[in-house]
């Protein structure tokens, strides 16, 4: 066999190779294992005045796995403000069973009236912060606006954020009563987080809530 048969054929064996370990990875995504439970929320803009917004339309999905209190965590987002960080947080009621849902319009004008829905104006439609989606170190409500730790969207404001993470053991087996939440929008599109400084202590732009999604069992 010649020198460049030789090749070709290492090389398309190498290829196959990177194919199967393609389909190893899939594989155990949609399997994830004896015992584990899987989790979704698809993330809708949350509805503040478009005009006071800047004509927010962000969304995206979430996927998580649990065992026991080890959970894997996957969101793709999209519309997001770009080359900026994005807190991303599980909010949720305090006592299992109590109804939470997404803001609607009527939170507009619920704390300030001026058209958005801060943190703070949702907090009875989704509850507190339980848990924090950062890149790196604590992922509890403490991380709540360490922004420096959330994931950063890229220039055509998509984000996909990937860890694996602890609950709370008082959340593990609830996730399903939960919701996910996006915040940050950069509304005169400066390049920075600013604004008032609002109930939670932190610029009005960098706390914005602009998706939302309940946790579905699947």
């Amino acid at each position: 066999m010649s020198s460049s048969r030789l090749r070709s054929k290492v090389s398309v064996l190498g290829l196959l190779a990177l194919a199967l370990v393609a389909l190893g990875v899939t594989a155990a995504i949609a399997k994830p294992g004896t015992g584990a439970q899987q989790y979704r929320a698809h993330l809708n803009a949350v509805p503040h005045v478009p005009t006071a917004d800047g004509n927010s339309n962000a969304s995206g999905s979430a996927k998580l796995v649990r065992k026991g209190r080890r959970v894997s965590v996957l969101v793709k987002a999209m519309g997001l403000s770009p080359r900026l960080p994005h807190a991303m947080h599980i909010h949720g009621k305090e006592a299992a069973g109590e109804l939470a849902t997404c803001p609607g319009a009527d939170r507009r004008d619920d704390l300030v009236d001026d058209g958005l829905i801060e943190t703070a104006e949702g907090l009875d439609d989704y509850g507190p912060v339980r848990v924090s989606f950062t890149t790196r170190g604590d992922t509890s409500a403490d991380s709540v606006l360490a922004l420096d730790r959330f994931p950063v969207a890229r220039k055509n404001g998509t984000l996909t954020y990937t860890r694996n993470i602890k609950v709370p053991a008082n959340l593990a087996g609830r996730l399903d009563e939960l919701h996910v939440v996006v915040h940050g929008h950069d509304i005169d599109g400066n390049g920075k987080y600013e604004g008032r400084t609002t109930a939670l202590g932190a610029p009005l732009e960098g706390e914005l809530p602009v998706a939302c999604g309940e946790i579905n069992r699947r």
